[in-house]
């Protein structure tokens, strides 16, 4: 039917919708699909939430519902990105059901039916359906007839897809709306009281300037004076809300690049040669880079500024079709250029159009006559400024014609879209000479021989491990093998290294039965990179145990203890000081500055918030002495100043500030109270 193809054609922007909507980021990156015998296995539980666990079953329904929706919008799955924008809508769905929305019932938040008929054909249409280019008009704006004529149609779909793609917009609408109420709810809760508005306006309009010197701690623990257990315990007693963790490995692992080798390299050389020669008097250049080249036909036509950057259209210098480039090697890769085509024709045309399904031709013809005889027409949609590289991103490659199109108007026949564009160009940029380019390339690629002997190089490590860690570190050590050490690997981790996507080492490091000590056998990532890793390290999730957090803990504690020293060493050090500059002098370092230090202060600052807080309430023209973060302070404060520059207007954005702080952490707040648990990273 004609609207829902209108949509179809019309560049869906299923990936908006999905990102309006997860305004709650909670969402952990999402991975590749997992053996069909881990999805079919009794630990099946996808996540939990708020108590409920999350099956694998139900949350694939739910992705399936998404992707049925993105293949009506003729935007599919078939890219990882694209399928973790999917599993991130499907599990935001679920989160949003179970949580979120009972959240918000028992809040009071609810989205009325007047409401609703306001979001979709009011005065205050939803951001869900004004983002739609299917429902806009030529001039960008929502058109409700649009939109209606759409819903009208519904009836007449017998496949039942504008009925499904209506629910999940009506959906989308709808928790949009639930969200932004909420937000609204927690964003108006941070109230600023009278007395909180007054005493910011007068710290605010107290400033003064400071001169200090700073003695830093140092950065090497101070082995005089050990931190004791007993120390780190009370600490740990004391902080264990701020020593969460989640569940981790640390791991060391060897892995091998498989490149080619000097034989492949040699190989491909050879091959190259033959090519080229044929490659000299081909008639058919598209076919001939089809079949032959590792990179595709491009269709693009380039100016000479726009080639400046390519070294093989460089030896093009006459600029005559079917001239041909030296060969170029770069790396171990070979490539050279032929001159297809040259033509003069515009960067950028500036398009309107309008669309009709592909069967109906006559009518297209019609339309075109009419805009031919008498300009656009009210159907017509502008689509802006057009380049070829736009063509290309977007797939509409049929559009080629209309950078040497003679006229203003034409049908394009669209066999991508199964449609029939009537275009009609407004405007052009001034035309320029460009060529075409035919471009072979060949990749040396590593050999099956070449794999073997990667694999045997693995294989031999793993073997000989036997699965123990201590036999593994002999024989790297050994054998000078690179060794490289990760630690805090998540269950969610993707990247190991250059492997961008190492989810099977990921997944060996947190199955049951792997421990440490414990030696992986070869592992292979992305038909690229043999891993043999080891584990070294376990951490459950919840809080660390002391074990783990003591050497960060008694570094802390030493830091403190080389302040606290040098504190009492530089205070019997104030009542003999003429100047701050003597004291410098003394102690080998230099006087800093800071001015207009006020403790109401909303920016970033260098100044640390220990010797802020200090400025505040020091005597003006004494000098005090003050632990900070890295060290002891001595400074002295001057052009102390109260000034009527910070109003109320200021106080108000201040509060703003506290409001939107608020809002941001919801997402922590929401999650962590319905104890999330997302384990997607299993399966995907």
């Amino acid at each position: 039917m004609a609207v829902l193809e209108k949509i179809r054609v019309k560049f869906g922007i299923l990936i908006s919708i999905l990102i309006a909507v997860a305004l709650l980021s909670f969402i952990l990156d999402p991975q590749t699909l997992g053996s069909a015998a881990r999805m079919l296995s009794s630990d099946n539980q996808v996540g939990k939430m708020d108590g409920k666990s999350v099956s694998y079953q139900d949350f694939y329904e739910e992705y399936d519902k998404y992707t049925k929706v993105a293949e009506l919008l003729g935007q599919g799955a078939n890219s990882e990105e694209a399928q973790s924008s999917l599993r991130d809508a499907a599990w935001q769905s679920i989160f949003d059901r179970k949580v979120f929305l009972p959240l918000a019932k028992s809040a009071g938040v609810h989205v009325s039916d007047a409401e609703m008929f306001d979001l979709t054909q009011g005065a205050n249409i939803s951001p869900v359906l004004s983002g739609q280019q299917a429902f806009l008009d030529r001039n960008g704006l929502f058109s409700r007839e649009a939109f209606v004529n759409f819903v009208q149609s519904i009836d007449a779909d017998e496949s039942g897809n504008a009925a499904r793609y209506y629910d999940f917009l009506e959906d989308n609408v709808f928790r949009n709306q639930l969200y932004t109420k909420y937000g609204s709810l927690v964003a108006a809760s941070a109230v600023q009281s009278d007395l909180q508005k007054n005493l910011l306006i007068e710290e605010g309009n107290t400033t003064a300037d400071v001169d200090y010197i700073l003695v830093s701690a140092g950065f090497t623990p101070d082995t005089s004076k050990a931190v004791s257990g007993a120390e780190i315990k009370k600490y740990y007693d004391a902080h264990k809300n701020q020593m969460k963790q989640p569940a981790s490995r640390d791991i060391e692992y060897v892995m091998w690049e498989v490149v080619p080798s000097a034989d492949d390299i040699n190989a491909t050389r050879e091959e190259f040669d033959a090519l080229y020669e044929q490659f000299k008097t081909a008639d058919n250049l598209r076919n001939f880079i089809t079949l032959n080249s590792d990179s595709k036909f491009n269709p693009m036509y380039y100016s000479v500024a726009q080639l400046s950057g390519v070294p093989e259209f460089l030896d093009l210098v006459e600029g005559r079709v079917s001239d041909i480039s030296e060969i170029h090697v770069e790396g171990n890769s070979f490539a050279a250029v032929r001159i297809v085509d040259s033509q003069v024709m515009p960067d950028s045309l500036h398009l309107f159009y309008t669309v009709l399904p592909i069967s109906l031709d006559k009518q297209a013809d019609s339309i075109l006559a009419v805009v031919k005889a008498s300009g656009l027409t009210p159907e017509f949609k502008e689509l802006g400024w057009f380049t070829q590289e736009a063509m290309l991103q977007t797939g509409l490659t049929d559009f080629a014609p209309l950078f040497t199109l003679d006229g203003k108007a034409t049908v394009i026949k669209s066999a991508n879209s199964q449609a029939n564009f009537i275009v009609y160009i407004s405007e052009k940029t001034k035309p320029v000479k460009k060529f075409q380019l035919a471009t072979l390339l060949k990749n040396a690629l590593p050999s099956d021989a070449t794999y073997r002997d990667f694999q045997m190089k693995a294989a031999s490590l793993a073997d000989a491990s036997e699965g123990k860690y201590d036999k593994f570190s002999k024989i790297v050590s050994e054998e000078n093998l690179p060794v490289i050490p990760m630690s805090g690997v998540l269950e969610n981790t993707r990247r190991i290294g250059q492997a961008e996507n190492a989810r099977e080492l990921v997944r060996w490091t947190f199955e049951k039965n792997t421990g440490v000590g414990d030696v992986s056998d070869v592992i292979t990532v992305d038909n690229k990179y043999y891993f043999v890793a080891a584990v070294t390290g376990v951490h459950k999730e919840g809080i660390a145990p002391v074990s783990d957090v003591s050497k960060s803990i008694a570094s802390i504690l030493s830091t403190r203890q080389q302040i606290d020293s040098k504190y009492d060493e530089l205070k019997g050090k104030l009542s003999g000081a003429s100047s701050l500059e003597a004291l410098a002098e003394q102690l080998s370092t230099t006087v800093s500055h800071a001015s207009g230090v006020s403790f109401a202060s909303q920016s970033p600052s260098s100044v640390d918030p220990a010797l802020v807080g200090a400025v505040a309430s020091a005597e003006e023209g004494s000098i005090g002495i003050v632990k900070g973060q890295i060290g002891v302070y001595i400074y002295k404060v001057s052009n102390r100043q109260k000034g009527s520059f910070y109003s109320e207007a200021d106080a108000a954005t201040a509060a703003t500030r506290s409001a939107q702080y608020q809002s941001s952490i919801a997402t922590r707040v929401i999650t962590e109270k319905a104890d999330v648990k997302d384990h997607r990273a299993k399966f995907f």
